[in-house]
C-alpha cells in the first residue's frame, strides 16, 4: 500500500497504520504494531471536552493553541457558553480559528462567566436554551450540565434534570461532570441515557462511581449497559491514575480521551490531548484503542462523518504522530491528585493533513 509524496498524499486502506519508508521514497502503509518506531497515521484527533471560549471567560484558551497546532482537529467547547452567550462564541470566536470548533450548551445562561452557573434557578432558562439551540444547530452537539456540589449548591438534581429536558426535547445528547456528592452519583447516573456522556469518568474524589477493585459500581454498570458513553476530561482535577488503572484491567476503558484543557491546567498537568493519551496508554489501554477514543468515539458522538480519506485515498483529516521511547520536552506524568507515572512509550504528534496539505505540529517544529 503506496502514500504518493510527489502530490497530494493519497492512502490506500481506512484504518490506523504505520508509516515507513519504502521503494523509489515514498512511504509504505504497513499495518500498525506497537512496537514500531515508525510514523503512524490515522484519522484526525477529537478533543471532547476543552474551554476555547478564548476573550471571554477566565478559563479559556485560544482554540488553534490546544487544536491543529497539537494535532487536533476538531474541538468541542464543554459548556463555556450558555443561551446567554453562545452567539459571541459562534460569531467572534469560531471565525477566528482554523481548527473546527463544536459547542456543548451549558444549561446554565452564562455558562463559565459565572463559576456556578447553576446554583440559583434564575441562571437556568429552559425555553432561551431551546431557542439558542435551534440559532446554532450547525455548532451545538449537546448539553453541557455540571452535576456536583461545589457548583449546583442547593439545587440538587434539579440543573441535571432541566439540562436533561432541553437535550432530549432537541434530540441531543448530554455531557454531564461528575464529581464530589452531593447529588449523589448513582441518581445522577440513573437519569441518563443511551448516548449520554458521562465526563471526568475517572476522577478519584470521593463517592466516584467505581467499586474499589475497577468494577462499576451498580448504577454505573446499568449506565454502561444502557449505552451511556464514558469520557476521561482530565482536568486539573478530575484523573486519578489509579482509578483508571483498575477499571481498564476490570475491562472498563473509556469510550472518549478528552482533556479538559483550559488556562489553569494547560501549564500542567494537562499539557495536551497527547499527553492525556499517553497516560491512558500507561493506564493499560491497546494503542489502537486510545486512537479510536479520540476519533471514531467522539466523532460519532458529535454527528460527524466517520469517513475520513475521499473516493481517491485523499485524507480529508488526518494526524500523523509517533510512539517515542524517550519524553517530550516537559515535566513529568502527573494525574490531578498529585500521583506520576512514568510512561515507557509517549504519543508525540507530528503533524497534520487537511485536504492533502500536510502542516507540521508545534512538537515537530520545536523538536
Amino acid at each position: 500500500m503506496i502514500a504518493d509524496v510527489d502530490g497530494p498524499l493519497r492512502i490506500v486502506g481506512g484504518g490506523m497504520a504505520r508509516l515507513a519508508t519504502g521503494p523509489d521514497d515514498r512511504l509504505a502503509l504497513q499495518p500498525a504494531t506497537e512496537d514500531s518506531t515508525e510514523l503512524f497515521i490515522g484519522p484526525g484527533w477529537v478533543d471532547l471536552h476543552a474551554h476555547i471560549y478564548d476573550g471571554m471567560t477566565s478559563l479559556s484558551v485560544h482554540p488553534d493553541r490546544v487544536g491543529l497546532a497539537v494535532g487536533v482537529h476538531v474541538l468541542a467547547d464543554a459548556g463555556s457558553s450558555g443561551a446567554a452567550t453562545i452567539d459571541g462564541l459562534a460569531k467572534y470566536v469560531r471565525p477566528t480559528a482554523r481548527t473546527e470548533m463544536r459547542a456543548w450548551l451549558n444549561i446554565g445562561s452564562h455558562g463559565l462567566v459565572d463559576m456556578r452557573e447553576t446554583a440559583d434557578l434564575r441562571l437556568i432558562d429552559v425555553d432561551s436554551a431551546l431557542a439558542a439551540i435551534d440559532r446554532h444547530r450547525d455548532f451545538v452537539c449537546g448539553v453541557k450540565v455540571r452535576s456536583s456540589g461545589a457548583i449546583v449548591g442547593n439545587m440538587g438534581l434539579q440543573p441535571l434534570q432541566l439540562g436533561r429536558l432541553v437535550a432530549r426535547a432537541a434530540g441531543l445528547p448530554l455531557l454531564v461532570h461528575i464529581g464530589e456528592a452531593p447529588p449523589l452519583i448513582d441518581d445522577v447516573l440513573d437519569l441518563l441515557d443511551s448516548g449520554d456522556v458521562i465526563t471526568h469518568c475517572y476522577h478519584g474524589k470521593p463517592g466516584g462511581p467505581w467499586l474499589a477493585d475497577g468494577q462499576p459500581g451498580p448504577a454505573l454498570r446499568r449506565a454502561v449497559e444502557r449505552g451511556v458513553h464514558l469520557d476521561v476530561g482530565h482536568g486539573g482535577a478530575s484523573f486519578s491514575f489509579a482509578v483508571a488503572e483498575r477499571a481498564i484491567a476490570a475491562g472498563y476503558p473509556p469510550n472518549s480521551i478528552s482533556t479538559d484543557i483550559h488556562i489553569r491546567n494547560i501549564d500542567g498537568p494537562v499539557y495536551d490531548l497527547a499527553t492525556t493519551m499517553t497516560k491512558l496508554l500507561a493506564c493499560g489501554m491497546e494503542l489502537t484503542a486510545v486512537i479510536a477514543a479520540v476519533t471514531a468515539a467522539p466523532r460519532q458522538i458529535l454527528r460527524l462523518p466517520a469517513d475520513w480519506l475521499d473516493a481517491d485515498g485523499v485524507p480529508r483529516h488526518g494526524t500523523i504522530f509517533r510512539l517515542a521511547a524517550a519524553a517530550p520536552d516537559r515535566p513529568e506524568y502527573r494525574d490531578a491528585v498529585g500521583q506520576r507515572r512514568v510512561p515507557d512509550r509517549h504519543i508525540i504528534p507530528v503533524a497534520t493533513i487537511t485536504a492533502g496539505q500536510v502542516e507540521l505540529c508545534r512538537a515537530a517544529i520545536s523538536g
